[in-house]
């Protein structure tokens, strides 16, 4: 039988009986320890990693926000006097206005509440880690959603692997910035847009977890391109095949009103409602925005005039250097629309996207059975999953890469997509094993109709149904070493396509970005500067300013090392390499001749290199 024929959703199961029900029971209890434990086993990854990533020039902007925005909180939830005036209101969330702060929330409360334990910093960034551990959980979920108790745990748990060994979003995960809240909300969002199919209780949670996201970065309000190309594929099957004796408003309201348990409506009926638009949609455009405006109290005074200067800034996006096949782009022009593609070509593992398009390819059948108005009510499930997510992977790509605006940052502009290739990864996954599987079957009985046993035995001896799954383990193992191989340095690593770091490097890509203030040379200079040395950094010094002092807050930095404004000041000088600001080139010439006290070499290309000048 094939594996379709029991991949039965949690919307569509039935019971017989009480031992059915029993029986039901211990199913979703057992389904539900294994979802627990992978993502605990998540989260604790994620966590062992976090004393190892330095801190990025975005860690110094929102975690000072998010220790102003939950300082106000705590004041708001006591009822402290003045605490709901317009000036404390703007005093506390005056800093970086220009991003919403649900994620700053996060930062501020995991701040105060573990910065006896890990620090001043790592303790926000406990917040990116949460929100990531977040996504594992709402992939498995969804993979379950759509797939059934059994095939969707198999698809969710590689999905989460494959999210674990995305070098990339590894190390966004332990950073205090927006890329990952925002991914995850997204795909929360995503999540209850798919369940409201069956259900009104989660198309009208979708509209608040929407104004949530909306909340966390300006990435969220695209949400709803995609989503409405699914309701238009998804429903206008139903608009076309109605039947001919079917009226006009009858179509419509066919084709609007999916999403519930309720019977389609006869199509010889008499119609005089307005044809129905889905509740999730309504939700999104009524909760939504309401959740928006209450979780950002600086939007309570002047709103539209507040709103029209959020928007307005991104809209008009100071210039941001990218490098990009040799050549440097800011604000004039931007980056070619095709620069994010390229980028997410070459910095997830090949492994991975080889599993994508197994699913691809082996789940097309249910792909399309999901944009037909008839068909097995599992094809369309199953369908419907790999729509959502072929169409949400698409869209948050082409967001970035049409959008008039700076193209920057690699793939941190994107990090809403890395959630939907790892679903569709874990789905390849099953797929694959399952394809090999019912070839074995195939071919053991073909080999009695020959009258080969012995075949057929050594088949089954060496467990030939298995090897679906070590093939996958295989590419999950090659994608491992990816991350082992880059370790701390993740933000630089690229797959084989590029041909790493180096093949990347001469290729013209950014080695690194964010101006990360890496761990090891912070133990370094502990260890072999003398008492009293000052460093300055080329070519971007001012960001190093201010993430050193994170260091030296945390005591992480011996409190007589100093980074200091000026050159002729510093008895060191770091060149981080890179090559996207302009004067790059210049420094490493001015300083060719001065000997080299330390440097830091990934993948045969130099990262960092220290120079001792007095």
């Amino acid at each position: 039988m094939n594996d379709l024929d029991d991949a039965v959703s949690p919307g569509m199961e039935r019971s017989n009986g009480r031992s059915n029900g029993r029986s039901t029971g211990r199913s979703r209890s057992k389904v539900r320890l294994a979802v627990g434990a992978i993502v605990v086993f998540y989260f604790l990854v994620q966590l062992a990693g976090l004393p190892a990533f330095g801190l990025t020039d975005d860690d110094d902007f929102y975690i000072p926000a998010g220790i102003s925005y939950s300082t106000w909180l705590g004041h708001a939830l006591t009822l402290r006097d003045g605490a709901f005036s317009q000036a404390q209101v703007d005093a506390a969330f005056s800093i970086n206005k220009e991003h919403p702060p649900f994620a700053k929330y996060v930062f501020g409360v995991c701040h105060f509440a573990l910065r006896g334990l890990v620090g001043p910093f790592d303790s926000a960034r406990v917040g990116t880690v949460l929100f990531s551990t977040v996504a594992a959980l709402l992939l498995c979920i969804l993979a379950i959603h759509g797939l059934g108790r059994r095939r969707g745990l198999l698809a969710g748990g590689c999905a989460v692997l494959c999210l674990l060994l995305l070098p990339r979003f590894y190390f966004h995960s332990h950073a205090a910035t927006l890329d990952v809240p925002v991914a995850t909300m997204y795909l929360a969002t995503a999540t209850l847009a798919l369940m409201a199919e069956r259900s009104w209780r989660a198309a009208i949670a979708s509209g608040a977890v929407f104004g949530l996201a909306t909340a966390t970065k300006l990435n969220a309000p695209f949400f709803l391109l995609p989503y409405g190309v699914f309701l238009l594929l998804t429903r206008m099957p139903r608009f076309v095949s109605a039947p001919e004796s079917a009226t006009f408003p009858a179509r419509l309201r066919s084709w609007f009103g999916g999403g519930t348990s309720e019977a389609p409506p006869r199509p010889d009926a008499g119609f005089v409602r307005l044809p129905r638009i889905p509740l999730t949609l309504v939700a999104m455009a009524t909760v939504g925005p309401l959740v928006f405006w209450g979780s950002w109290p600086w939007l309570w005074w002047d709103t539209f005039a507040r709103v029209g200067e959020y928007v307005g800034f991104h809209l008009h996006h100071y210039g941001i250097y990218f490098l990009y096949f040799g050549r440097i782009y800011s604000s004039d022009p931007y980056a070619p629309w095709h620069a994010p593609f390229v980028m997410a070509a070459t910095t997830v593992p090949l492994a991975i996207w080889a599993l994508l398009a197994a699913g691809v390819l082996l789940g097309r059948r249910a792909l399309w059975g999901s944009l037909r108005a008839s068909g097995e009510a599992r094809l369309q499930s199953e369908g419907s999953l790999l729509l959502t997510a072929l169409l949400h992977l698409f869209f948050t790509i082409s967001v970035v890469a049409f959008f008039p605006g700076p193209k920057y940052g690699g793939e941190k502009l994107f990090m809403p997509a890395f959630p939907f290739i790892c679903l569709l990864a874990g789905y390849g996954a099953l797929r694959l094993c399952e394809a090999v599987r019912e070839g074995a079957r195939v071919s053991e009985e073909r080999s009695r109709g020959l009258g080969s046993s012995l075949v057929s035995g050594l088949r089954s001896g060496l467990g030939f149904a298995w090897v679906g799954w070590v093939t996958v383990g295989v590419a999950l193992l090659s994608s491992l070493a990816l991350g082992l191989r880059f370790g701390a340095y993740a933000l630089s690593s690229y797959n084989g396509l590029a041909g790493g770091l180096a093949g990347a490097t001469a290729l013209g890509f950014e080695r690194q970005y964010y101006d990360v203030a890496y761990r090891d040379l912070v133990v370094w200079f502990n260890e072999h500067a003398e008492k009293g040395a000052t460093v300055h950094f080329l070519p971007n010094n001012w960001e190093y300013v201010r993430t050193y002092r994170w260091y030296a807050r945390g005591g992480f930095l011996r409190p007589d090392l100093r980074v200091v404004d000026h050159e002729a000041q510093a008895s060191y000088i770091v060149i981080t390499h890179e090559r996207r600001f302009s004067r790059y080139s210049d420094d490493l010439l001015r300083y060719r001749a001065t000997p080299i006290a330390f440097e830091r070499r990934v993948d045969g290309v130099p990262l960092y290199t220290v120079l001792r000048v007095r």
